[in-house]
Formats: structure tokens, sequence, C-alpha cells
């Protein structure tokens, strides 16, 4: 559980740096006071002494930047500010409720993989591939997609604009179509798998695997590294722990790519 707390304060922090070192130029006042208190925070939340009130009040500011921010707030924010609120309220140096601790940053993993599929089956978007066909759009997206459309349909779809009346998107490929029902098959599939002792394992490895090839898309990184970072407590101990080091450097990457100093990414 300390793993997972120090892998969540890196992420956490350094986001709210590399969000802001785009738009540097424009950003308001009141953003460079919270982007200050937010890092302090940070700083004293890898303190076994004031861990938990530097959670209880990273719940709070960052619950004030979503508020503040709405509703271009990426969602993972809500699944930051409650595993902000869970590290205030439990102590992982006491069995009981580290204990407990684990089961409920389980249960939000869970939660959230299950619920995902939930809603890309009611809404549609997926079972038809009309979400995947928009995004193919997107270079990131059109990068990995484009072995499963024909190029004559590739070409259609990625000239379609966003204003109100382009279409239509719905994709002829039958692969497309495939791999979109797959997604939120498998999200739907790997949360029991999850949930079960016998099968945590298979299922850990699944859902990272599912997740890994989402974000060469979508590019969402910080969502997905807080996502693993979940996804890792149901692995042994061990590999929670040894993930804090590559999640550093990784990070450490983002910085560079984000200062110019590596070569430019997109990422999110």
């Amino acid at each position: 559980m300390r793993a997972f707390q120090v892998i969540f304060i890196l992420v956490l922090g350094i986001e709210y740096w590399l969000r802001a070192v785009p738009r540097w130029d424009q950003l308001s006042e009141a953003y460079f006071w919270h982007l200050g208190i937010a890092s302090m925070l940070c700083i004293a939340a890898l303190s076994v002494r004031l861990r938990r009130p530097a959670f209880a009040a990273l719940a709070l500011a960052h619950t004030v930047l979503v508020a503040r921010e709405f509703p271009a707030t990426g969602n993972h924010a809500y699944l930051e500010i409650v595993l902000c609120a869970l590290g205030a309220v439990l102590d992982p140096t006491i069995p009981a409720e580290r204990t407990l601790y684990l089961r409920a940053a389980r249960a939000l993993v869970l939660i959230v993989f299950f619920w995902s599929g939930v809603q890309k089956l009611v809404n549609g978007y997926w079972t038809n591939g009309l979400y995947l066909a928009f995004a193919l759009r997107t270079p990131s997206y059109r990068a990995i997609l484009w072995p499963l459309v024909p190029a004559v349909e590739l070409d259609r779809l990625a000239r379609l604009g966003i204003e109100v009346g382009s279409g239509p998107y719905t994709p002829a490929a039958p692969t497309l179509v495939a791999v979109s029902n797959a997604t939120w098959m498998f999200e739907i599939a790997l949360a029991p798998l999850l949930a079960w002792r016998r099968t945590r394992v298979v299922g850990a490895l699944g859902a990272i695997a599912l997740v890994a090839a989402i974000e060469v898309g979508a590019r969402e990184v910080f969502f997905g590294l807080v996502f693993l970072d979940g996804l890792l407590l149901f692995l042994p101990p061990a590999v929670q722990r040894g993930a804090v080091v590559g999640v550093a450097l990784m990070l450490a990457m983002l910085a560079l790519v984000r200062l110019g100093v590596l070569p430019e990414a997109t990422f999110y």
C-alpha cells in the first residue's frame, strides 16, 4: 500500500506540472497558487507523519480544481479525488485499516473497469464501431487501427469533419466493429476475473494489457498510470514495489518530452 501511495502521488504531482507547461504564459495567478500548494502537499504526502492530513488537503484542492475547470476536467480527476480521500481516512500502518484500504482501492478499479464496459454497451457507440470510426481522424488512433480498415474506407472516415451534420461515421469494416465490441466485452469480463482470487493474476495481466492497448490510441497517460497503479494491487506486492522506479522513470521521460528535451509526443 505504501508503494501504491508513492506511485499515485508521483503521478498526481507531475500531472499538475505537465498540464501547466504547454499553456504556461496563459495561466492565471490562481492556477500558479494552486500549482504551488498542490506541489507542497504532494511532497508532504510522501512523509509518513504528514501523509493523512496532506491527502485530505489534496482531496480538497483537487475538488476545487475540478469545480473550477468543469466540464473540461478529465474524468480521471474524480477517481483521483476518491483515492486522495481514501489516503486521508485510512492508515496503512494499522493492519485492519491497511486491509480495508487495499479492498477499497481494488473495488474502485473493479467498478471503473466494469462500468466502463457497461457504458460502452448501453450507449451504443462501441457496439456498431462508431466511436473508433470517429477516432480514426486522430493520428494516434489511425496509426494502430489502419490495418483493420480498407484504404478507401480509411480515407473516407479520416476526411470527415466534426461539425454537426458530418458523417456518416458508421464503419463498413467488420474487423473494426469486432475490435470495438471486444473492448467492452473484455472490460466487463475482466472484472469478475479480478474479483475471484484464483483468477486474479490472470485478470490483472489481461486488464493491464487492455489498458495499455487503449492508451496507445487515447494517449491519456495520467489516467493510464493511475489505473495501472490500481491494477498492480491485484498482483504480488513485490510487483507494486518494483513499479515505483519504472513509473518514476516514465514520468521523468514525459517531463523531458514536455520541456522539449526529447522529441515531441502527444499525451494528455
